[in-house]
């Protein structure tokens, strides 16, 4: 199983991808890592990323959203 930040590769699986339209034809995406009940983090946490550019279309802005997740 891959780590959620850093480390080994992050897997798709791990995070949450909510896709979003700012305004017609701009779309972005929030990436959110899913932690477990019983998990205890200590000291920074991530609670989202957001895509940081538009994207044209929703599938494209969670491909993007995708494309972060696999850099992690």
């Amino acid at each position: 199983m891959g780590a959620v930040l850093g480390g080994d590769l992050a897997e798709l699986s791990q995070f949450s991808i909510v896709t979003y339209e700012r305004r017609p034809g701009h779309w972005r995406a929030a990436i959110t890592p899913i932690r477990r009940a019983d998990t205890f983090t200590s000291g920074k946490t991530i609670s989202s990323i957001v895509t940081p550019d538009d994207s044209v279309s929703e599938s494209d802005a969670k491909f993007a959203a995708e494309k972060i997740i696999r850099k992690l």
